[in-house]
Order: C-alpha cells, then structure tokens, then sequence
C-alpha cells in the first residue's frame, strides 16, 4: 500500500442521492409520495412495485429511461460532496466505482459536472460486472452488501464500509474487514481506522 489509502466509492445512494431523487421524481409526475425507509429490500421495493402499467410504462427501468436526463438532477448525499473532499485532502487516492446500464452512463458526468466531486478517477463498468475486479483500491464504500462482502473477500488487505440505506439494514457482512456506516461521519471516522490498521 502506498502512505495513503485508494478508495473506491460507489455513486448512487452513496454520493448521488439515487433513490430518493426517483421517489421525489414520482411525486411529481403521478402525485404518489412513497417512503424511503419503507424500501427494505432492492429487488422488492416500493417504487419498483408501483403500478407502472397503469400509467402506460412497462417498469420502473422504462420510465427512467425516458427521462434519463432526471438522474443528473438528482441531489448529492448530506456530507457526500464534503466527506470526499476531506479524504482527498487528507492524500487518499478517490475513485468513483460506479454501475451503469449503457443509456445512463452519460449521466454521470452531467451529475459530476454539476456537484463536482473530489473523485480522482471514474470507473464504470455495467450492472452485472463485480467492482472488486475492476479498481485495486484499499477500501470499497457502497451501499450493496454484495458488494462489500465480495470485496473484502478477493484480497486479504481489503477493506469494506456498507454504507447505511433502509434495504441494507438486515444485511450480514463478513466478521472481518467490513462494518457499517449510517452518514459520512462515520465513513470518515471508519476509513481513519481502517487507514491505521492498514498502513
């Protein structure tokens, strides 16, 4: 490892305030105001359950895509754009390691350009690559148990932090090398940890 610590940090609902941004989007186009504490799982939640067909949309996925310009509106997470910044200053290395379908990926830099972020390097792979395969960084901060359990295991000097949302909250994470953050307060308190513990 070098002096410092890489880190990898995943865009939405780490960073970018994806979900929350798609439910207030609804609010506005069908009058519906759906609860994000109320999303206890990803792949069964309350926005991908909303009545899509009945207002002429096959998914979720579909409606967005149609308004993809949406996503680069979307507004950061509190002490997003704040906690990045310090671990660049403090000479961490910062890469964004973020999933894409191929029609959002422009998003990103719409959405970068506009809060700007401390992010050194950008990687985007697509929704079925593992991002423990494409960044060597130290640390991981995502908000996908998966994730964070699939890289702590790949290296035995890795490290990861699930970061707090509601469908993350029954998640079981590796006994070693991974543990959770509710804000980026804590993500700062855990990465000085971890920079200790590893260098």
């Amino acid at each position: 490892m070098s002096d410092r610590l890489h880190v990898a940090v995943d865009l939405d609902d780490v960073v970018l305030d994806f979900f929350q941004g798609n439910i207030d989007a609804m609010y506005r186009e069908f009058g519906v105001y759906l609860s994000k504490e109320d999303v206890t799982t990803w792949d069964d939640n309350v926005v991908k359950n909303f009545p899509w067909k009945d207002y002429g949309y096959k998914s979720w996925w579909e409606w967005l895509k149609q308004r993809d310009w949406l996503w680069a509106t979307f507004p950061a997470v509190p002490g997003a754009i704040g906690g990045l910044n310090a671990m660049r200053s403090k000479g961490h290395y910062v890469e964004c390691v973020t999933s894409k379908p191929h029609w959002a990926e422009h998003n990103v830099w719409k959405w970068m350009g506009r809060w700007r972020p401390a992010f050194q390097s950008v990687t985007i792979v697509d929704l079925e690559h593992p991002k423990h395969e494409v960044s060597q960084a130290d640390i991981i901060i995502d908000d996908k148990p998966e994730t964070v359990a699939n890289w702590v295991a790949s290296a035995d000097d890795r490290f990861g932090i699930l970061f707090r949302q509601p469908w993350n909250d029954d998640a079981v994470l590796p006994e070693e090398r991974a543990v959770r953050a509710a804000d980026w307060h804590q993500v700062l308190h855990v990465v000085d940890i971890f920079e200790e513990v590893a260098l």
